[in-house]
């Protein structure tokens, strides 16, 4: 097992404690939107605390939720670090995070300003386990993987399809639309930053290194 996928595993226990902690510090914990209309700084704050686009990651209630995470980490996190290394994947983690928070936060910031959203939080590491998924349907999407109810073979890319589907339909009709964007975030960075390493478009391709000379004396 990959080291950096084992710490990640460890962390994944560590949102498990963080589940048993009381409501009200756990929404201390997870990301607020700010109040754009806000007549002060402390107005327009609101709940918003600076370490909650890190903390929020960490708070994963459900342990079904956390079960996702870990068999997402074991399975295809690893497949991951094997092939890209433990600096390129831990790289990778923090763009997917990045990436989920940032569109997660804009949205619902600017849909309780628009009035059409809810003043909530969000939380969950959702974003960067499906910017894993994404990630291996990307590079290896005919690969075949043997599920573990019904044990039938599917391929890749069809086996994160259906999860996409099924998160984006059960989260639409449970907790709304806005709450979607955190994974759609995590999708959409884990393909730019794929793209970008690969020097494909939107990025320019990546120039060759200048050739080095030797001087001889």
């Amino acid at each position: 097992m990959p080291r950096l996928t084992v710490k990640l595993l460890w962390a994944t226990l560590v949102s498990l404690l963080l589940s048993a902690l009381p409501g009200s510090l756990q929404e201390q914990m997870m990301l607020w939107p700010i109040n754009i209309g806000g007549a002060g700084v402390m107005e327009t704050l609101g709940r918003f605390m600076p370490w909650q686009p890190v903390t929020q990651l960490f708070i994963n209630p459900g342990l079904w939720n956390l079960l996702f995470i870990a068999l997402t980490l074991y399975y295809f996190g690893a497949m991951l670090e094997s092939a890209w290394g433990a600096r390129r994947f831990g790289l990778f983690l923090i763009a997917c995070a990045v990436g989920s928070t940032l569109l997660q936060f804009l949205v619902s910031t600017l849909a309780f300003a628009a009035g059409i959203g809810t003043y909530a939080p969000s939380s969950g590491a959702d974003g960067v386990m499906y910017g894993i998924l994404f990630a291996c349907a990307y590079l290896w999407p005919r690969q075949e993987v043997m599920l573990m109810i019904p044990p039938i073979p599917v391929r890749m890319r069809t086996l994160v399809i259906v999860f996409c589907v099924i998160k984006f339909w059960f989260g639409l009709w449970g907790s709304g639309i806005f709450s979607q964007f955190g994974f759609l975030g995590g999708l959409a960075a884990a393909w730019l930053h794929i793209r970008y390493w690969r020097g494909q478009p939107p990025f320019s391709k990546k120039k060759p290194p200048p050739p080095k000379f030797r001087v001889v004396h």
